[in-house]
């Protein structure tokens, strides 16, 4: 996830996104826009070609259910889910408490139509262990 630079040039931003998408250990990119609503506005993160690394990559691409983010909005989840790139689904929990927002990623997931087949974490354990390379037990 992004969090400095997020008022760099669209070209900028996007190109060191992409860069470190493309980095093995990546398996998720947290929350692309960086927006808080009431208090920072999205980035210039070119999200067309964000898919499209995600697409080469494999990378997923979070919906976060923090209330202060909601990011993924509906509107991206959409065009993430036309482009073919997968989504996960986060709470962004920093105490148990906020395990509960996980609700809110499903709502903006629900309401962008990502059905249970896009999402990640909606596979079974054997498919995430698998894609994770590691033998299920």
């Amino acid at each position: 996830s992004l969090h400095a630079g997020q008022r760099r040039t669209r070209r900028d931003l996007t190109q060191m996104v992409t860069e470190a998408m493309r980095h093995p250990a990546v398996s998720a990119l947290s929350h692309p826009k960086g927006r808080i609503l009431n208090h920072r506005p999205e980035n210039a993160l070119d999200l067309d070609e964000v898919f499209a690394v995600a697409l080469e990559t494999g990378v997923a691409v979070e919906v976060n259910g923090l209330p202060d983010r909601l990011d993924l909005s509906a509107v991206h989840v959409r065009e993430a889910l036309a482009a073919g790139v997968p989504l996960v689904l986060n709470s962004d929990a920093h105490s148990a408490v906020g395990l509960r927002n996980v609700e809110l990623a499903v709502a903006t997931a629900r309401r962008g139509g990502a059905p249970r087949s896009a999402v990640r974490n909606c596979l079974p354990l054997v498919s995430l262990l698998e894609r994770a390379g590691r033998r299920p037990a």
